[in-house]
């Protein structure tokens, strides 16, 4: 896969030698290169940063897709998975502070949108791995804690849940939209379960 710098020499090249007439249609090709420089510019979802002396064992996850109010969609997921591996694999690590940096959000949840263009064998497939991210958040070795300052839907809130503690500002909101819809959200219902023995 090319870099992005890569790619933008690639796109300055071919718009030199096969650039349209003004005032022409730009042609699939043209539309389909700028979307994919898109999605490649996109930073990325979920990023770790390490505190400093005299905060040094804190690590703070932070959940970075304001296009989509922190939907969790595909890549997302695999940043958070790639994420909780790190912190796992970190000696020096003491916490892990999930946040947004996404205003007057937490988490919107699954993204709907993508979750449209899947199958239902990918749909079974990224819930199950969703629900395996939400147990690793649980299992960690050492205290996870959500910072919610705004909404926490769907997904977003089952994220909450599976950290350690959660501090709330005052402008955090909660919700389960998908109960609305009769589904049953997988990691309440677990915890529900492991609660009730």
């Amino acid at each position: 896969m090319r870099s992005l710098r890569g790619l933008l020499a690639v796109s300055g090249h071919l718009a030199a030698r096969h650039a349209p007439p003004s005032g022409a249609a730009s042609s699939p090709h043209s539309v389909l290169f700028a979307r994919a420089l898109q999605i490649l510019s996109q930073p990325d979802p979920v990023r770790l940063h390490k505190l400093s002396p005299p905060d040094s064992g804190i690590v703070e996850l932070r959940l970075e897709r304001p296009e989509a109010r922190n939907a969790i969609g595909k890549e997302m997921l695999k940043g958070l998975r790639s994420a909780m591996d790190k912190v796992g694999a970190d000696p020096t690590a003491n916490v892990v502070l999930v946040a947004s940096s996404v205003p007057k959000v937490f988490c919107a949840g699954a993204d709907l949108k993508e979750r449209r263009l899947m199958g239902s064998s990918e749909v079974r497939e990224f819930v199950n791995s969703l629900r395996a991210t939400f147990s690793s958040f649980e299992a960690l070795p050492i205290p996870t804690i959500a910072v919610v300052e705004g909404a926490a839907f769907g997904g977003g809130l089952e994220l909450a849940l599976s950290c350690d503690l959660r501090i709330c500002g005052a402008n955090a909101t909660f919700s389960l939209p998908e109960t609305g819809l009769a589904i049953i959200p997988g990691y309440v219902s677990r915890m529900a379960l492991y609660f009730c023995k």
